[in-house]
């Protein structure tokens, strides 16, 4: 692929980092090897107490003439740390990367030229799960078939399946940092599912998530014993969290069958969630109440309760 980077959009790559020193040589790594070359990085280091520092700064003394950024901040978690760099940026458009995970080389030239053709604001890729190193990744199935995005969504069937769990990685879009402007960036108080919350907010401005269906772009992710997604217990309290912005945001919202079907969704995976992981009382009283209200349309929901509770009940006793 030719490309002649003065006619090409800027891209701007937002690292956070948080003790990866490890890792983050291999994912500026697959940065540097974009085909797609009008870019610029901005690595946004949330105090970490590692070999960060000097493993960056090396990285960068070593390939002068690249705009990599290295920014030094006061810890306050990776949504405090994107929002940082989101504000640095001057990229027309904003591609997120975690510092353990890794670019595929025609990942952000095939997003644009997308972008550009078909006059869209979000592109996504598929997210391929991994161990070990980029040299040679041991690829891992993380997730049941269709749990991710691996379609364009749009309107209903957007809003329904991003309620339903989190349907995008955070490196999987290349985004319009309007767009990401618009939704008000990331929640600072939230450590755990900020990328889940931070699509809803997408979708309810911008209801058109684009899959670029191109084998050349995807992104790795990264499985370890310090990722993110294996601390549970932070996780169910991301969700927790989420799940109750979204219920306050559809509420809001005019009251029309699809939203109050919104809001019904939300609310029963909201029950579903504390049987599973959180309070038991709280999950029960709603789809018990449900189920009294509505026996026929609320069997389904009783079923699945009875299953998360059976479940949660055999892990607790094994």
């Amino acid at each position: 692929m030719a490309y002649n980077a003065k006619q090409l959009p800027l891209v701007s790559i937002i690292i956070p980092t948080y003790n990866y020193a490890h890792f983050i040589t291999e994912t500026l790594t697959s940065v540097l090897d974009q085909t797609y070359q009008n870019w610029e990085c901005i690595i946004i280091d949330d105090e970490s107490g590692d070999d960060t520092t000097l493993i960056v700064n090396n990285f960068i003394s070593a390939h002068p003439g690249y705009k990599f950024n290295y920014h030094r901040v006061e810890n306050g978690g990776t949504s405090m740390a994107k929002n940082i760099g989101i504000k640095l940026s001057q990229g027309d458009f904003i591609q997120f990367l975690d510092a353990d995970d890794l670019l595929s080389r025609h990942k952000i030239a095939v997003q644009v030229n997308a972008a550009i053709q078909y006059s869209v604001n979000i592109v996504f890729s598929k997210s391929l799960f991994f161990k070990g190193s980029a040299i040679t990744p041991q690829i891992i199935e993380k997730y049941p078939e269709n749990f991710l995005a691996s379609k364009s969504l749009a309107e209903t069937e957007l809003s329904i399946r991003i309620i339903q769990n989190n349907v995008l990685t955070i490196s999987s879009p290349l985004i319009k940092r309007y767009l990401v402007l618009a939704a008000g960036m990331f929640d600072s108080d939230l450590r755990n599912n900020e990328d889940w919350l931070f699509w809803f907010k997408i979708a309810q401005i911008h209801p058109h998530f684009i899959y670029d269906g191109d084998d050349k772009s995807f992104v790795l992710i990264r499985i370890h014993d310090h990722s993110a997604m294996n601390n549970q217990q932070n996780m169910f309290r991301g969700e927790l969290a989420v799940r109750n912005y979204m219920h306050e945001a559809l509420a809001n919202k005019e009251k029309s069958i699809e939203t109050k079907s919104l809001i019904q969704l939300n609310l029963d995976l909201l029950a579903l969630h504390h049987l599973r992981s959180v309070n038991i009382s709280k999950g029960l009283s709603h789809i018990l109440s449900s189920f009294v209200k509505n026996p026929v349309h609320s069997l389904p929901l009783l079923a699945k309760g009875v299953i998360k509770l059976g479940t949660r009940f055999y892990k607790s006793i094994s």
